[in-house]
């Protein structure tokens, strides 16, 4: 018998339907067949397989299920139902930037050498933990070694002291920014600062986006972060009023992990970076605050604990659990590959009850948009930068590229966001600050950064316009999408970059 997989079985057409509701549908299978044969032909010493199927969820019980079964299955259903879609299921990443090493670099020595490297605060010169050394040999072949600072501050990367390398990266722990060079080697025992971050600091990218808004900004409306999980305790972040798990393999079975919406314990600081950027309270000396501070923010967690990707039904389930707790945005800093009809169904059905989707638009170095952003049902989000917001040689100087800003010479879209056709509008996605599990702050970057910038400028402008407060369905959602693009202001980067430009207050 073949191995069984994961599908998605949803309507031909929209989300809900009452032939999902009719389980024979669903049961009718099949007999066993013959894959790679034409129905009614024969071919010697063929052997026939059983075409096997179980409903594992059901989002309603006449919505998308998630089934497993067999690829004879799989194929028979699509004949035996017309009126069904059967979609694989696939896994979406989160689209924060960090460069990675893809494969070691060469050594020909028995046992690959290694130098240490002390990571310090370059102000007090106090060991730093937790700092990610990633040193390419070869840049363009991902080539090279990695390694993160212990409690001493050292890292210990196998690479040859003095090897020349083609680029380096350290990104801080959270309090630091990082450090970024080319072209450069290591010595053995070589100190590197790293610039702490100063939370009073109002010269960084995201102050300068949302300007003099109030911290009533945003006020009455529930914004959906769907991602990696929020911080439940963070001070900065009172505004967080609850959500759910909706990872299946880890609510599968045991209903009181739904309440676990909280960071991924395995890469959990990106969903709390997202909500602090759109809607972070000022609290005690960090200054630190987002876009909306007014907000109320849900958390979707769709990344499991045990790390790695978040599959396209545990995303179409949030969206559709967002949309029953009545959200009125829906921020997706993430994104996949080729389009994924379970997920555009589900942005489909939050535009019709007038929840807006905005979605980042990807970090693959000025590739197409990523998937969902490349939707034109999305508000689609590409990271815009400028220089003098970071320290130099941090590693956001490696992100400075063409496109800049006219007139405004200094602004530019970054070197890894996607762009073209699909880019509706650029948001503030370099070198951004913003809070991160338990009680800290960090820089990331990334369109994963944009996205919520843009998210919280949509909830401002929604509570400030009462007549698209009141508006129905999918025309709310329409009138605020106009709202946002009518707010938008071109940088000079050009059509593909920018779209509409960049949303103003």
């Amino acid at each position: 018998m073949s191995e069984s997989r994961r599908y998605v079985v949803l309507p031909a057409y929209g989300f809900l339907s009452p032939v999902l509701a009719r389980t024979e549908m669903l049961s009718k299978v099949g007999p066993p067949v013959t894959l790679g044969v034409r129905p009614g032909s024969r071919r010697r010493g063929s052997t026939k397989a059983a075409a096997t199927m179980r409903v594992l969820h059901s989002t309603h019980e006449n919505g998308p299920k998630l089934v497993e079964m067999t690829p004879e299955a799989e194929l028979n259903m699509r004949v035996a139902n017309p009126a069904l879609k059967v979609v694989p299921v696939v896994e979406y990443q989160k689209l924060s930037l960090q460069h990675r090493i893809a494969r070691r670099a060469a050594t020909s020595a028995r046992r690959p050498s290694e130098l240490a490297i002390n990571i310090v605060d370059s102000s007090t010169g106090k060991p730093l933990q937790g700092a990610k050394i990633i040193a390419f040999t070869n840049f363009e072949f991902r080539e090279g070694a990695e390694a993160t600072s212990n409690r001493s501050g050292v890292a210990h990367l196998k690479l040859k002291p003095g090897v020349k390398l083609d680029r380096l990266y350290v990104y801080g722990p959270p309090g630091s920014w990082g450090h970024y060079a080319s072209g450069v080697s290591l010595r053995d025992g070589e100190t590197l600062g790293l610039t702490p971050i100063d939370l009073q600091d109002k010269g960084t990218l995201l102050p300068g986006f949302y300007g003099k808004l109030p911290l009533s900004a945003g006020q009455d409306v529930r914004v959906a972060v769907i991602d990696s999980g929020v911080a439940q305790h963070h001070p900065a972040l009172p505004n967080v009023a609850g959500g759910a798990n909706l990872v299946f393999d880890e609510i599968n079975g045991n209903v009181d992990a739904t309440t676990e919406w909280g960071p991924a314990r395995k890469d959990g600081a990106h969903g709390t970076h997202v909500a602090g950027i759109i809607g972070a309270r000022p609290t005690g000396d960090a200054k630190v605050r987002g876009v909306a501070p007014g907000v109320e923010i849900r958390s979707y967690r769709v990344f499991p604990n045990k790390g790695g990707g978040a599959t396209n039904y545990d995303i179409m389930n949030a969206i559709d659990r967002a949309v029953a707790d009545r959200c009125d945005i829906v921020n997706l800093s993430l994104g996949g590959g080729e389009e994924d009809e379970a997920v555009r169904a589900a942005i489909g059905s939050a535009l019709d009850h007038g929840v807006l989707v905005v979605a980042a638009a990807g970090n693959d170095g000025r590739r197409s948009v990523s998937f969902p952003a490349a939707l034109a049902s999305c508000v689609s989000v590409s990271a815009m930068g400028r220089r003098g917001t970071f320290p130099r040689h941090s590693t956001e100087e490696s992100d400075v590229a063409k496109p800049f800003g006219v007139p405004d010479k200094d602004a530019f879209i970054a070197a890894f966001s996607n762009v073209g056709p699909q880019i509706d509008v650029t948001g503030p996605g370099v070198g951004v600050v913003a809070t991160v599990p338990d009680d800290a702050y960090a820089v990331m970057s990334g369109t994963s950064m944009a996205c919520p910038a843009v998210v919280g400028l949509a909830a401002y402008l929604l509570a400030s316009k009462q007549p698209i407060m009141d508006a129905k369905k999918h025309e709310r959602a329409k009138l605020l999408q106009e709202a946002l693009y009518a707010s938008c202001r071109s940088q000079g980067f050009g059509r593909d970059f920018e779209g509409f430009g960049l949303p103003t207050a």
